[in-house]
C-alpha cells in the first residue's frame, strides 16, 4: 500500500483543506515556520499518534469548526482482504474505495478535550439505499435476516459466509444508488472493517530534527525499533504458527481446568469460556539499542554523532533492500532536516541513501529541508514548496514553483567561465576524469583534433540531470544561448532495463537536446580486465566497483579515478565496440565525444 495523498484541515497553520501529493521521494522546501514539519507530524498523528500526539492546541486559530481533519489516500492496494474470519474479499467488492478508485481513510479529532481521540471514517463510493447501505455493519445473523427479508434465493449464497451473503444481497438490486459517503468504522460492529485494513497500512517512522536526548535515546532507538518491526514482518509466517500453537495449548489447559471445575460446580463451569482478550504484541518483547563500548550513552555523544548513526542506518537499509526479495508491508521514512549537524560530504551520502531507498519496492521517503546543498541534489519531481500566508499551502510540479524554491533556498547555478562555448552536464566529478582521459588518448591517437579543454567545453557535475541544481543550470544556459548536452550512466542491471536515467535522457531528446546514456551499466564497465590481471570478468552490467573492491580493496567511489587513467586507446576500443541494429560495427564512446565536440564546431 502506497501513500498517494494527504488532506489536512484545521491543523495548526493549515486552516483550509490542503491536499499534498506524495511520490516515492517527496521533499518539502520552505522557510522556517512555514509548515514543513506540520505535514510530517500530521502523518505521525494519523499513523501512530505517539511521537507527536494530537492536542486541543493543534486546532487552527480563528476557525469556526472544533475538529481537526487528517485524511490519507492510498493506492497500490492489496488484492484481497479478510473482513470476516470465514473468507477473503476485496476493497472494491465491498464498495470501500472512493470515486477515484483509491482507499481514503479520514480521521476526525474533535478538540473538546485536551487529548482528542479520533473518529475513523472510510470515504467511499457506497450504496445509500435502505437495506443496502449498512451491510458491512451487520453480524451474520442479521445478514441472513436481511437476505430473507429481500426474498433472496437461499441457494444463491453460503449461509456460513458473510462475504457470500453480502454479495448476494448487493446483486439482488441492479438499480442501487451510489454516493461518496463517510462510512464510520470505529463503531462496534464496523471495527472489523478497519482492523482488517489497518494490517496493510504502511509503517510510518518519523525522525525529528529537534528531539531531546534522553536515556532511551529515541533518535537511535527508533531506527532500531524499525529494524525489529521489519524482522518480525519477515518472520510473520513462523510467528503465526507459534502464536496458534501457544493459543491451542493454553486453551487446552483452560478447558481442562473448566472440566475439573464442572465436577465441583457445573453451573459455574458452564458460564465460563476460555478467551484471548487481545493479540500478542511481539514488537514489545524485543528492545534493540546501540551501546558505546566505553559505556557512554550515545545520547551523550552530541547531535552530530547521533545523526551520523542515523545516516548509516539509511545507507544500510538501502543496501539491504538490494538483496531483499519480498516485503508484504510498506514503510515510510520521514526525516526532518537530515542535514542537521552533518558535514557537507555526509549530507551528500545521506541524499544518495535516500535516493537509493526510494527506488526500492514498498518504500517511500519524506524529507524537509531549507538547506541549498541538500535541496539542489533532489529530483525536481520530488519537490514541494510550503508557503505561509493566511493559510499554509503546499504546491509543486511547475516551473514557477521550482523558481520559488530556488529563490527560497538561495541556490545558484554552476559557475560558468566567460570563455566556455558549450557545456556537458554530468553526474559527478568522476565523469570529469572519465572524459578528460578519453579525450586525451583519442587525440594522441589522431581520432579527434581537440580535447574538450581545447574546445572550451566545460564539464559540469550536477549530481544527476533531473535535480534542482541541473534544472537551474539548464535554465541559465538556455537564457544565454550556450549549447549544452547531457551525459548519464544508464544504471542498467540488464539489457532490457528502463531506468530513471534512460527516461531522463529520452525526455531531453524529445525537447531537442543532445543527451546520452551509456549502453553499459556505468563508466566502470568500460574498464579493461587486463588492468586487473584478468582476475575477474567485466560484463556490460555487473557491479565492477564491487568486484574491484573485493580484488584490491579500492573504495568503490575511487575505482574509476584510480584505474581509468591506465586505459590505452586499444583497450578503450575493445570495451566500447558494439554491433548496431543494422549490423554495423560502432565505437560508442568515441562517437559520443565527437558529437559533443560538434557543439562548438561551425
Amino acid at each position: 500500500m502506497r501513500l498517494k495523498q494527504l488532506k489536512i484541515k484545521n491543523f495548526r497553520g493549515y486552516k483550509e483543506e490542503t491536499v499534498v501529493e506524495f511520490d516515492e521521494l517527496t521533499a518539502f522546501i520552505g522557510r522556517n515556520d512555514a509548515g514543513k514539519s506540520t505535514v510530517l507530524e500530521a502523518l505521525e498523528i494519523f499513523f501512530n499518534n505517539k511521537i507527536v500526539t494530537c492536542e486541543r492546541e493543534d486546532l487552527s486559530v480563528g476557525v469556526d469548526d472544533d475538529s481537526i481533519y487528517i485524511s490519507c489516500i492510498f493506492d497500490e492496494l492489496p488484492q484481497e482482504i479478510t473482513i470476516d474470519s470465514t473468507s477473503t474479499t476485496t476493497l472494491s467488492a465491498e464498495n470501500l474505495l472512493n470515486s477515484d478508485g483509491y482507499l481514503e481513510i479520514k480521521k476526525i479529532f474533535k478538540c473538546t478535550t485536551a487529548k482528542p481521540k479520533p473518529s475513523i471514517r472510510i470515504v467511499c463510493n457506497h450504496p445509500v439505499d435502505e437495506g443496502f447501505k449498512d451491510l458491512l455493519l451487520l453480524k451474520q445473523k442479521d445478514l441472513k435476516e436481511r437476505a430473507i427479508s429481500l426474498n433472496i434465493d437461499e441457494s444463491s449464497y453460503d449461509k456460513r459466509n458473510n462475504v457470500s451473503i453480502r454479495k448476494a444481497i448487493l446483486a439482488s438490486n441492479s438499480d442501487l444508488n451510489f454516493e461518496e459517503v463517510e462510512l464510520e468504522v470505529d463503531k462496534e460492529d464496523a471495527k472489523k472493517v478497519y482492523v482488517a485494513i489497518e494490517t496493510f497500512l504502511p509503517i510510518y517512522a518519523l525522525f525529528q530534527s529537534d528531539r531531546s536526548s534522553s536515556d532511551s535515546d529515541k533518535e537511535i532507538a527508533d531506527p532500531m525499533s524499525i529494524a525489529v518491526a521489519q524482522a518480525l514482518q519477515e518472520l510473520q509466517a513462523e510467528i503465526e504458527k507459534i502464536k496458534i500453537e501457544v493459543q491451542k495449548r493454553a486453551t487446552e489447559t483452560a478447558e481442562y481446568t473448566l472440566a475439573k471445575l464442572k465436577e465441583m460446580d457445573e453451573d459455574l463451569a458452564s458460564s465460563l469460556i476460555p478467551e484471548f482478550k487481545s493479540e500478542p504484541k511481539f514488537d514489545s518483547l524485543f528492545k534493540l539499542s546501540i551501546k558505546s563500548d566505553d559505556d557512554i550513552s550515545i545520547n551523550k555523544r552530541g547531535s552530530g554523532v547521533r545523526r551520523l548513526i542515523l545516516l548509516n542506518f539509511f545507507r544500510a537499509e538501502a543496501e539491504r533492500k538490494l538483496s531483499e526479495s519480498d516485503r508484504n508491508k510498506s514503510i515510510i521514512y520521514a526525516f526532518e532536516e537530515p542535514e542537521t549537524s552533518q558535514h557537507p560530504s555526509h549530507q551528500k551520502l545521506l541524499v544518495e541513501a535516500f535516493l537509493e531507498l526510494s527506488t526500492k519496492e514498498n518504500t517511500q521517503i519524506i524529507l524537509t529541508t531549507h538547506t541549498p546543498a541538500l535541496g539542489g541534489l533532489l529530483p525536481t519531481s520530488s519537490l514541494r514548496l510550503v508557503e505561509k500566508n493566511s493559510s499554509a499551502s503546499v504546491s509543486g510540479g511547475t516551473d514557477d514553483v521550482l523558481q520559488k524554491i530556488i529563490d527560497t533556498l538561495g541556490i545558484l547555478p554552476s559557475v560558468i567561465s566567460n570563455e566556455v562555448k558549450a557545456l556537458v552536464l554530468v553526474e559527478g566529478k568522476t565523469d570529469i576524469v572519465f572524459f578528460n582521459h578519453l579525450c586525451k588518448i583519442l587525440k594522441e591517437n589522431g581520432e579527434i583534433d581537440k580535447t574538450f579543454k581545447d574546445a572550451n567545453i566545460a564539464l559540469i557535475p550536477t549530481g544527476g540531470c533531473d535535480n534542482l541544481k541541473s534544472w537551474i543550470t539548464m535554465k541559465t544556459v538556455d537564457q544565454f544561448g550556450i549549447p549544452f548536452a547531457i551525459f548519464l550512466d544508464s544504471d542498467k542491471l540488464h539489457a532490457s532495463d528502463n531506468t530513471k536515467n534512460i527516461s531522463t535522457v529520452n525526455k531531453n531528446l524529445k525537447h531537442g537536446r543532445l543527451a546520452f546514456c551509456t549502453r553499459k551499466r556505468e563508466a566502470e564497465n568500460y574498464l579493461h580486465p587486463d588492468i586487473f590481471f584478468l582476475f575477474f570478468i567485466i560484463t556490460d552490467f555487473n557491479d565492477v566497483k564491487e568486484e574491484v573492491k573485493q580484488f584490491d580493496g579500492t573504495d568503490k567511489n575511487k575505482v574509476l579515478v584510480k584505474n581509468w587513467p591506465k586505459m590505452t586507446v586499444e583497450q578503450l576500443h575493445q570495451q566500447e565496440r558494439y554491433i548496431d541494429d543494422s549490423g554495423d560495427e560502432r565505437l560508442e564512446l568515441t562517437e559520443i565525444v565527437r558529437e559533443l565536440l560538434g557543439l562548438v564546431e561551425t
